[in-house]
């Protein structure tokens, strides 16, 4: 016959794991936004080993590239720089130029391949096709701000004048142009999962952007009676604003409007994000 102590002990044996079981942490399930997070983060991560892992020079490139397109022109159009870009210095009015549109042009491109590079690990359900084409943006923001600071910094250095006086308002246009790229490469990315030519037609495209944006000279040489046709490019109005924001003798010419920008910005958005929420699915599938 068992005591009651040996009873209580073979009850406290068999009630053991079930209150083990009770004290375990119960997880709580993560919420969308933090779900999205970690999947953008990953894929930064992973952009970041693609793009230059492969390569020594990779992280100096972002820096070579801008550095050797500043260069060149300093030396075509030296002789006339003050015509070029009256107001402001040549190499100021480059660099908040070309490494603006730099990003811009990049992010709308490799985010029109975020679907096919990342094709594979869509068949996670936490990882979707807007996690792709933001990671690039991101990363893509991010490199082209870094050699903009440094490009700066690099300037002031070897004495040139930038003023700091509108610093807020010139972050703000940083931003106000990555959400300006988000909006196109959301477009393109549906875009291009239907026609995979449409690469060669806006890289085509970014070539007369490139002429017609205001990168190599001011707007101010141009004659009225053309300039309003130039003006209808939104991208023209934000790189003059970033330029009287560094440097304010930089005059603007009548008809840049920040509003005119945030128009298309909206609009931009708008239809991509329409576009994206239309054809989610059928970028998902494979093919």
């Amino acid at each position: 016959m068992s005591s009651p102590i040996s009873y209580l002990i073979d009850s406290k044996e068999h009630m053991e794991p079930s209150s083990q079981l009770k004290k375990l942490p119960r997880l709580k399930p993560r919420g969308g936004l933090r779900v999205m997070y970690a999947s953008i983060r990953a894929l930064i991560l992973r952009e970041l080993q693609t793009r230059f892992g492969q390569y020594r020079l990779g992280y100096v490139w972002v820096f070579l590239e801008p550095l050797l397109t500043i260069g060149v022109l300093v030396l075509l159009f030296g002789t006339i720089r003050e015509r070029a870009a009256p107001g402001i210095e040549y190499e100021i009015f480059l660099i908040n130029g070309i490494i603006p549109f730099f990003m811009f042009r990049t992010g709308v491109m490799l985010g029109m391949s975020a679907v096919d590079s990342n094709k594979g690990l869509f068949s996670y359900r936490s990882v979707k096709p807007v996690d792709a084409l933001l990671a690039r943006n991101i990363l893509e923001f991010l490199l082209k701000f870094i050699a903009y600071i440094c490009f700066t910094v690099g300037l002031i250095w070897f004495g040139y004048s930038i003023s700091f006086s509108s610093l807020p308002q010139l972050l703000g246009y940083w931003m106000l142009l990555f959400v300006f790229m988000l909006g196109f490469s959301l477009i393109f990315l549906v875009v291009a999962d239907f026609s995979k030519e449409i690469g060669k037609i806006i890289s085509a495209l970014f070539v007369v952007i490139y002429l017609t944006s205001g990168i190599l000279y001011s707007i101010h040489i141009i004659p009225a009676e053309y300039r309003v046709y130039l003006l209808y490019n939104p991208i023209i109005h934000i790189l003059e604003l970033m330029r009287h924001a560094v440097a304010p003798t930089y005059q603007l010419v009548t008809g840049i409007s920040l509003g005119y920008f945030v128009i298309w910005m909206i609009v931009t958005l708008f239809i991509g994000l329409l576009l994206y929420k239309r054809f989610e699915r059928r970028m998902v599938k494979s093919k």
